[in-house]
């Protein structure tokens, strides 16, 4: 049976969890890419209709299956909507796990450069010696050792229960927030800042007729704030009987868009005021892609900082905090799901790490594949979504807000119905649709190929393996053991 009593301590504990979960490298690397290329501010405009209409009434509706049932996704699930529906929380547990075997490769690339830093590579520029390290070091043995020590750290705090999780957040969280404004704030006084400050907070709004902007400004959102992926659902598990569930989702969404915002200000004023110097377009950095701007053209323009070395250093500290809080929540999503069968707690991290450390090894030597699964996986996301607002649909929208404005201070109307049961699933949808058809014009003539690392084909094969897998073995494997728990539960 899972632990009784697994609380979060304090409030400000689970804030500093669930915002460390949903703070991570997407805020660093690609919100400021994003708002960069598509109009500076005018970005936030479709960024924040997207927070309102889609994420803030995700997280609302992950969090009363997670409050009402106290369980992770597979048993949540069975207990809130019926045991038939089972098998979708194990697709969304399984995304989380599949992303969550390369996640922690991109971890210890953060941890890695981190180390870099401290070595001094930051302390002088090189033509070309941002591409020379980064070529070097994903080739090697680095990117393997790295992610090892990522699942050392990972298994030792989710081996500490919730406990582990807050007190960890509790430092890593406010100290990344530290990094990234310290950052910021030597960029900001350097000649020229200006420029990229009034870009950033200049709203253009003949920007918004670009409909590529709103459609990445809901793929931001959705892949930032969390929500859809199982991750507020498997926090709230912990939540008391009437702890708030609408304030939280919302402190969730506005601190993750702060963090977003901040992470812009540090990454898009630095290139700004630094590219020029090495006679680099800010823009042609910008659209390097997330790797391409975070470890090869930010390693050489930190030394034209001064104190560059220093602010290098703590810019990938921040960036391997931020990871590392959302590789403890979705791991946790790994975890708890175990533990509500009544696998111990330890025991139940422990199988999560050695999975993931296995299953990650191919990620770890080969970014091709990590790049075709955060592909085919960051897309899955939006199906998980799909499916959180089709449960709440199946369960009763009225009943579902009554039981989210139980014990929170701000009570959500029937406009949360209308948002979660049909603009939201619409909206993602569309999403979905788009990226797919963007799939297919990379790739006009193989697009069904399941080899092509970002074609059509090598989602929907894997989405399909993927079901046919999870609905055999919950049918078949999982359900005597889910009828049990719901007996011995009385659901």
């Amino acid at each position: 049976m899972a632990e009784k009593g697994e609380h979060w301590g304090t409030r400000l504990g689970f804030i500093f969890a669930i915002l460390g979960a949903m703070i991570g490298s997407g805020n660093i690397w690609r919100f400021p890419r994003m708002m960069a290329m598509y109009g500076g501010g005018a970005f936030l405009i479709p960024y924040s209709i997207a927070l309102f209409t889609v994420a803030i009434p995700l997280l609302i509706a992950e969090g009363i299956i997670g409050r009402e049932t106290g369980k992770s996704t597979v048993l949540g699930f069975s207990k809130f909507a019926g045991k038939k529906y089972a098998w979708l929380g194990v697709w969304v547990a399984w995304v989380n796990i599949a992303i969550m075997f390369y996640y922690a490769v991109v971890n210890g690339w953060a941890l890695a450069y981190f180390v870099k830093g401290l070595t001094g590579l930051y302390a002088s520029y090189a033509p070309g010696k941002g591409l020379e390290t980064w070529n070097a070091f994903i080739s090697g043995w680095q990117p393997l050792l790295f992610t090892i020590l990522v699942w050392i750290f990972t298994w030792y705090v989710m081996a500490k229960g919730v406990k582990g999780i807050e007190k960890v957040a509790t430092f890593m969280v406010p100290s990344l927030l530290v990094f990234l404004a310290l950052v910021a704030i030597r960029a900001i006084l350097m000649p020229g800042s200006e420029v990229a400050l009034n870009y950033m907070f200049k709203f253009d709004v003949s920007k918004l007729s670009n409909a590529e902007a709103w459609l990445q400004a809901y793929s931001q959102v959705l892949w930032s704030t969390g929500a859809g992926w199982g991750i507020f659902l498997t926090y709230t598990s912990y939540f008391r009987k009437n702890d708030d569930i609408n304030l939280n989702a919302h402190i969730t969404g506005f601190g993750d868009t702060s963090g977003a915002l901040l992470g812009g200000l540090a990454v898009i004023t630095t290139v700004a005021v630094t590219a020029p110097l090495i006679g680099m377009d800010p823009f042609k950095v910008y659209a390097e892609g997330n790797v391409g701007l975070t470890f090869i053209w930010l390693t050489e323009l930190f030394p034209k900082i001064p104190l560059g070395f220093l602010i290098g250093t703590l810019f990938y500290l921040a960036l391997f905090f931020a990871a590392f809080t959302s590789q403890i929540a979705i791991t946790d999503v790994f975890v708890k799901n175990i533990n509500d069968f009544g696998v111990p707690r330890k025991k139940a991290a422990t199988y999560a790490a050695v999975t993931g450390l296995i299953c990650g090894i191919p990620a770890a030597i080969s970014i091709n594949w990590l790049n075709n699964q955060d592909w085919a996986w960051g897309v899955g996301l939006l199906v998980s979504s799909v499916v959180i607002s089709f449960i709440m649909l199946k369960t009763g929208l009225e009943r579902n807000r009554e039981i989210a404005n139980r014990g929170s201070d701000i009570k959500i109307g029937k406009w949360w119905d209308i948002l979660i049961g049909y603009v939201t699933p619409l909206s993602i949808i569309i999403v979905m649709l788009w990226w797919i058809k963007q799939s297919i014009s990379w790739y006009p003539e193989t697009w069904w190929k399941p080899t092509e690392i970002y074609s059509t084909g090598t989602v929907l094969f894997q989405w399909a393996l993927a079901m046919v897998v999870i609905y055999l073995v919950t049918n078949k494997v999982l359900m005597p053991k889910i009828e049990a728990k719901l007996a011995e539960e009385g659901s």
